[in-house]
């Protein structure tokens, strides 16, 4: 029998000596020179399984209570940090957390360094690493000005360079376009098939996948193996397994039917006139007097005419760096402009120059594609009263608590009521910084990639609380997205950012 790539028996691992386990008894193996998803719930410890794969836990915190790792045949704790480097390189969920360096060129250099690359072959292989995965031209553009795609297909790019036997890609997808997916895609293919290496990902979407991967492996709590998958075929006779879990299955989002209610269109509009956006804005100082042009090829968006209705969700769809929380953070007032932003709420029409911050605020909330940049306090029940008590402004703290641990339980994060928002996965941070805006009760919500690391369970409650405002208060929403399937089954109107050009799409029958 060939040896496995990866191999766990019986591993538990806790992250304080005498807590909970996160992952517990945990077995399963690998095979070399395939591709494996692994699909859970959010929280059941898939991003923490990741972790302690590639060695990065325990010996950076937490502790293995139990069980064996083994690498390619050989234990995982036989290797030093740079012996491992050879073996496995991984992509973390929010890449913002990998760089560390100030461009990508700069960002590749210094991985070679670590694995002792010879000073006139860096040049040369950074272009190649940045060609392979398509993105030469963001070599010596600044990390923090990347869109949140294009900064995962940055870190792809290092990964390629290390040149590990074993790739691990934590939602590699995630801020990624249909288009990009299948490039980066072919790309992993070809890895696989051509150079032998084993890749395994984590991702809550399975038609990413679908005809490329070997195999699906569903998780379930404390990272336990409940199924494995190999076709489409089989992902059929498991689809209960996969509901129950709250895991989306190929196809699952044309399944759903929403419970029909009473649209409420009182609330407030956005309308776009010859909105221009320029790819490099201004400095803040300087936003008072914007540039009297900006050449078409020197934008984001160009001369945009849009109207994003009251009461109604609106969702921006279009290509990995194509402008989409640009746009929102134009609307939030954080990025200057050129043309004109109106503010519409019945018969009174607000021009987005001429309102104070302090009252755009009021107006206007964004839930952020990385949720740890807006969070205030270091309670999860507080970051909601925080939202709460400017809404509420009247009612007493024990009140306030209550209202806050409703809306915890609304979509399952009760439990952590207690916990620093920064102690929660991903998926878990994103719907804490929804609900917090929510809970300000601004009238107009924008939400960038809202369910981006959700499974359906926690995405279908998250955007259920969002459609459930809309119909209740008129809330306004516009959210960017690449799930096209969730665009569908929540959105009343579709906008496409491509190409300096914002067009409404039209439902065909």
């Amino acid at each position: 029998m060939e040896q496995p790539a990866i191999a766990c028996k019986g591993v538990t691992f806790r992250y304080l000596e005498k807590s909970r386990p996160i992952l517990e008894d945990v077995s399963f193996s690998l095979p070399a020179g395939s591709i494996s998803v692994l699909m859970g719930s959010s929280g059941c410890g898939k991003s923490t399984l990741a972790s302690v794969l590639c060695g990065l836990l325990p010996e950076n915190g937490g502790f293995l209570s139990s069980g064996e790792i083994t690498l390619f045949g050989k234990p995982l704790k036989s290797f030093s940090p740079r012996e491992r480097t050879k073996e496995i390189s991984m992509m973390f969920q929010n890449p913002d957390l990998q760089f560390c360096m100030k461009t990508l060129r700069k960002e590749l250099y210094f991985c070679m360094e670590n694995i002792c690359i010879p000073r006139e072959e860096m040049e040369r292989r950074a272009e190649n690493a940045a060609k392979a995965i398509g993105i030469e031209r963001l070599l010596d553009r600044p990390l923090h000005t990347l869109s949140g795609g294009e900064k995962q297909r940055a870190v792809l790019a290092c990964i390629y360079l290390l040149d590990a036997k074993c790739i691990l890609l934590d939602e590699p997808f995630a801020n990624l376009d249909p288009d990009s997916v299948q490039e980066l895609m072919t790309l992993l293919h070809r890895l696989c098939r051509e150079q032998g290496k084993t890749i395994v990902a984590i991702d809550h979407m399975a038609d990413h996948w679908i005809g490329t991967a070997d195999r699906f492996l569903l998780l379930g709590p404390g990272a336990r193996v409940l199924c494995q998958t190999e076709s489409l075929e089989q992902f059929e006779q498991v689809k209960t397994l996969f509901r129950e879990q709250g895991v989306a299955y190929p196809g699952i989002w044309q399944e759903t039917e929403l419970p029909h209610g009473n649209a409420n269109r009182t609330g407030s509009s956005i309308v776009l006139h010859g909105l221009t956006m320029p790819e490099v804005p201004q400095k803040p100082k300087k936003r008072r007097k914007p540039a009297a042009c900006v050449a078409q090829d020197q934008s984001l968006l160009f001369e945009g005419n849009a109207v994003f209705p009251a009461g109604q969700i609106t969702a921006i769809l279009g290509p990995s760096g194509s402008g989409k929380t640009s746009l929102l953070m134009t609307l939030l007032g954080q990025r200057d402009y050129l043309g004109d932003i109106e503010i519409q709420n019945g018969d009174i029409h607000k021009d987005m120059r001429d309102m104070h911050p302090a009252e755009r605020f009021s107006a206007v909330g964004m839930a952020f594609q990385n949720p740890e940049n807006q969070f205030v306090t270091q309670n999860v029940t507080a970051e909601i009263m925080d939202g709460l008590q400017r809404r509420y402004a009247d009612e007493t703290p024990d009140t306030l608590r209550t209202r806050a641990i409703a809306l915890l339980d609304s979509c399952g994060l009760k439990k952590y009521q207690e916990f620093s928002p920064y102690m929660l996965s991903q998926g878990q941070q994103r719907r804490l910084a929804v609900l917090a805006v929510l809970a300000g009760g601004q009238k107009v919500l924008l939400l960038d990639e809202p369910t981006y690391g959700q499974d359906y369970r926690s995405a279908r409650a998250l955007m259920d609380q969002v459609r459930e405002q809309v119909q209740a208060v008129g809330l306004t929403v516009l959210m960017t997205t690449h799930d096209r399937g969730l665009a569908e089954t929540y959105a009343d109107v579709r906008y496409r950012l491509e190409g300096h050009r914002l067009t409404r799409e039209v439902d065909t029958l």
